[in-house]
């Protein structure tokens, strides 16, 4: 007997890793800081070292992890923040207007969305690799194709 499982970075987005329709909606704010035009997007991102490791494969620097998250894309800072959920909050600013800062902004959670969908599925695959043995199954094969890991499971002989 075997198990198939195939891990899909979009099938992580379907179910709500972030959606950039869901940001518009999720009631974000566009103000004015000291010059500057900030938008603040809701995401769903939750885990802090995926997080830091996704904005490391976007191209950030001056990332920054502690309470806070900072970094910068280009000529947007980003400032995240969690909310009493655990869900990391997006504050962006830059020198652009409300429409440009909220499209790119948009595009940069998107962007964003992606790499931490692949951190979140390179980190359940490692699990599945380490705990199959004690759950009585034996990694048979690992095949990528494009976003798409598939692992074969087989049950283990139990003599």
């Amino acid at each position: 007997m075997s198990v198939t499982i195939s891990l899909i970075p979009l099938a992580l987005a379907a179910a709500g890793v972030f959606s950039a329709a869901g940001a518009a909606a999720a009631g974000d704010a566009i103000e004015a800081r000291g010059g500057e035009r900030a938008v603040a997007m809701r995401t769903r991102l939750k885990d802090r070292g995926l997080l830091e490791q996704a904005l490391s494969d976007i191209g950030a620097s001056d990332i920054a992890v502690a309470d806070e998250v900072t970094a910068i894309v280009d000529d947007i800072r980003l400032a995240m923040t969690r909310d009493e959920d655990g869900i990391w909050q997006a504050h962006l600013t830059g020198d652009l207007s409300d429409a440009a800062l909220t499209e790119r902004g948009t595009r940069l959670l998107a962007e964003l969305d992606a790499a931490y969908a692949a951190r979140v599925q390179q980190a359940v695959a490692q699990r599945i690799r380490e705990r199959a043995g004690d759950a009585g199954f034996e990694l048979a094969s690992e095949h990528r194709e494009g976003d798409t890991v598939t692992m074969t499971l087989t049950v283990k002989d139990r003599i």
